[in-house]
């Protein structure tokens, strides 16, 4: 009975010492660049070097550095911009192999007093395009802003960059004064805002340029954002003032306006 036994408990011990053996060797962590689906023991792996990543917004009009509180010529009218800024999410980092490297929950509020904004981190390597979003997705775009804290972009702001939760946020907002009695000087009377917001007026923009992360690089992101393109065939006296649903023809005329006012710009 002690020889069975002792046969026994030496067979029990084989077979767990070829199972441990069988299972195969490799990285079981998806996020490594040497990630095996089929390993089933860990036996190390590999990661990228990641790297802080700028972008620059540089914004323009008529080939000026755009400024708030500064008088302007728009389609041959005389206009005080006293306000433009808007939101930008998804930013995707795209390589020559189409993989794409997305900073999910990071909503940047673009302002023309502020050029530089932290992305978050980047794999090392060269990449093709940038993408991003000219608005917030939908179910963040219906969240409460009072969960956020103050100075966060999707917190409250002054002014309001929110309508309420049926609408949400205001994608992009411009207000302004223009000439409005033909004597040469912008007047309250030709006050004008231009709102977009909804989820349909959010705006997906690539824009194709050679961007470089690692090690010694500049690592920064450079967008021109031209609001000389934003106002193309904007009748700026007599057509100026959409909040998107009182205005559909407006907001749908500066929705496709958006898709070309984005391209590289220079360090």
């Amino acid at each position: 009975m002690k020889r069975n036994f002792g046969s026994a408990l030496l067979a029990i011990c084989t077979l767990l010492t070829v199972s441990s053996c069988s299972k195969k060797e490799g990285c079981t962590d998806p996020t490594a660049t040497n990630y095996d689906p089929d390993a089933e023991k860990n036996v190390g792996c590999l990661y990228e070097e990641t790297y802080a990543v700028e972008m620059h917004v540089h914004q323009f009009l008529n080939d000026i550095e755009l400024e708030e509180e500064m008088p302007y010529v728009i389609n041959g009218v005389n206009t005080n911009l006293n306000l433009a800024q808007f939101y930008v999410s998804g930013i995707t980092l795209v390589d020559a192999n189409g993989n794409e490297f997305k900073q999910d929950g990071l909503y940047l509020l673009v302002q023309p007093e502020t050029e530089e904004y932290a992305i978050g981190d980047f794999p090392a390597g060269d990449y093709t395009s940038v993408k991003f979003d000219i608005g917030i997705d939908s179910a963040t775009n219906h969240g409460d802003p009072s969960l956020y804290p103050i100075g966060d972009p999707l917190g409250a702001q002054t002014p309001s960059m929110h309508w309420g939760w049926s609408f949400g946020y205001i994608f992009m907002r411009i207000d302004g004064e223009v000439d409005s009695d033909g004597d040469g000087t912008p007047d309250p009377a030709g006050a004008f805002e231009m709102h977009l917001g909804t989820d349909h007026y959010l705006a997906s923009i690539e824009v194709e340029m050679p961007i470089s992360i690692g090690q010694g690089l500049e690592n920064i992101v450079h967008l021109q954002a031209d609001y000389t393109s934003f106002f193309t065939g904007v009748d700026m006296v007599n057509d100026n003032t959409t909040h998107t649903t009182d205005n559909v023809t407006l907001a749908n005329l500066l929705l496709d306006n958006i898709y070309t006012m984005f391209s590289p710009g220079e360090e």
